[in-house]
């Protein structure tokens, strides 16, 4: 069933190869046209699945929230509405898209940023490698009504992220208006460049691909801006790739709107602290840099020179940039899909002392890997994802509006986001009762963090990060549980690591 959320299974770095070209003037200029507002009929974000009856458009009428104070009316209320920001492209040059719920009652702001791989070379751009970046072929018009499909039923995106969701018994902001930001760029919404990548084989024609996340962000928000003139609180969460996006586009969506309170909710897309002694995380950030060029986002960013000699510095930077905001991480301990991205490439370990050492610099095939499942790669995986976890973690416990929740495991998307639905977590006969009639049990199923006295869920953690009368507290889980635990640095049990494997 993990099937049921393809978009957000993939996560964020892929290998790179050569033969590659760059044009850095390859963005569309800003034509002026219009901007295509159309609306998505396809489903009402009450209900979780799309059965195509008509679900109740209303007629936008007057706003009866503050978002009309600039003189923009919604075309409709309680479905998704299709903007096309004039000049943002997707990797293929294809018009970006983004969707917009609005509400009647709220003027706060729900932004969430969609999940889906990464890539940097000929075979992941393709999608011809074993990494691959979501909708290379651009955003369809009903993207955020048909995210997905379960037998034949359209699955929209407030049900594949139910913090989008309208029903106050899943999402403690069902009745704020929600943004959807689709990903199709394939750089984690940090890019600013174009890239022409060649077949290595020499077989196959180039393909030009748009690695300009950031600059469809930027033009994003100031169509955002015509629309929310004035939010009084706006949340910023994404998973996987779309968490990574989140925290690092934090600043750019907090400055560009006008924002009187920002809560900030990265799902499993971590910015590790990379000039440690022991921190893993720097052969990644090297190589997404020089393939992606993120320095004109990184350079736009309050302290940037911090950030450019260790990109984990964006956390602190950003706790530091606003200090009334509450701004959260979270992530499995037993993430097996991120710290795959995170490390596979550029690290192996070695054959005869068991030591984990460099292996490239992401350009090439092998090292560490899902594909190969050995016990003792898994393992060193672990062993990084935690060393990089406990560098992060002391980070955030040096701010009080920094936090993170970590739960141990769950066998839902190999322990990768919270921010989606339980779906492993359930037999099969279960799930489709469950997400018609229960979906607030099946939406947060398997994320608790428990101990001896009492236990929360990421939607009580979400709840807690809204609670601005509650200093900020953390979650952490230490009761180890899964079919993994011997594989970790606590735990370890290399007879019982390999059996499970």
């Amino acid at each position: 069933m993990r099937r049921l959320v393809p978009s957000v299974l993939p996560l964020l770095l892929a290998a790179a190869c050569a033969g590659e070209t760059v044009d850095d003037a390859g963005l569309p200029a800003d034509t002026g046209a219009d901007a295509g507002i159309t609306t998505d009929t396809g489903v009402d974000s009450g209900t979780p699945a799309d059965s195509g009856a008509d679900a109740g458009i209303e007629d936008a009428g007057d706003m009866d929230s503050g978002t009309t104070d600039g003189g923009f009316t919604p075309p409709e209320y309680g479905r998704w509405v299709k903007f096309e920001p004039p000049g943002a492209v997707c990797s293929n040059g294809s018009q970006y898209k983004f969707f917009v719920n609005f509400s009647r009652t709220s003027e706060n702001v729900v932004i969430f940023m969609e999940g889906g791989g990464a890539c940097w070379d000929y075979a992941s751009c393709t999608g011809t490698g074993i990494r691959s970046a979501a909708n290379p072929n651009g955003i369809r018009d009903n993207h955020a009504s048909a995210l997905t499909n379960m037998g034949g039923i359209n699955i929209p995106a407030d049900a594949v992220y139910p913090l989008l969701n309208a029903s106050p018994d899943v999402s403690p902001m069902a009745e704020w208006n929600k943004v959807f930001i689709p990903y199709c760029t394939g750089d984690v919404y940090s890019g600013d460049r174009v890239v022409t990548y060649s077949d290595p084989a020499g077989v196959e024609p180039d393909v030009e691909f748009h690695h300009v996340g950031h600059r469809n962000i930027l033009r994003t928000v100031e169509m955002l801006n015509t629309m929310f003139t004035s939010i009084p609180k706006m949340f910023l969460g994404g998973c996987s790739a779309g968490g990574a996006g989140a925290v690092i586009n934090y600043h750019t969506f907090r400055s560009g709107l006008n924002v009187e309170k920002g809560y900030l909710l990265d799902d499993s897309g971590p910015i590790y602290p990379d000039q440690a002694e022991v921190a893993w995380s720097l052969p990644l950030h090297e190589r997404v840099r020089a393939s992606w060029n993120v320095d004109p986002l990184i350079e736009a960013a309050p302290m940037s020179q911090d950030i450019l000699q260790d990109f984990g510095a964006l956390n602190r930077v950003l706790a530091q940039t606003y200090p009334n905001d509450r701004l959260a991480l979270t992530q499995f301990r037993l993430d097996y899909n991120y710290s795959l991205y995170s490390y596979e490439r550029f690290y192996e370990v070695d054959g005869e002392t068991g030591d984990i050492v460099p292996f490239g610099d992401g350009m090439g095939l092998g090292g560490l890997g899902l594909d190969e499942a050995v016990a003792d790669d898994r393992a060193a995986v672990y062993q990084m994802w935690w060393d990089d976890t406990s560098l992060m973690r002391s980070e955030y416990d040096t701010y009080p509006n920094l936090a993170y929740f970590m739960p141990f495991y769950r066998d839902t998307n190999s322990s990768h986001c919270l921010t989606i639905p339980g779906f492993g977590e359930f037999p099969q006969d279960e799930l489709l009762n469950l997400f018609i009639n229960d979906f607030a049990t099946l939406a947060w199923a398997g994320t608790n963090v428990g101990t001896s006295t009492a236990s929360m869920n990421i939607r009580g953690f979400v709840d807690h990060l809204l609670d601005d009368g509650a200093p900020l507290m953390s979650a952490f889980e230490e009761t180890p549980e899964g079919p993994y635990q011997s594989c970790t640095p606590d735990f370890y049990d290399a007879a019982a690591c390999a059996a499970a494997n």
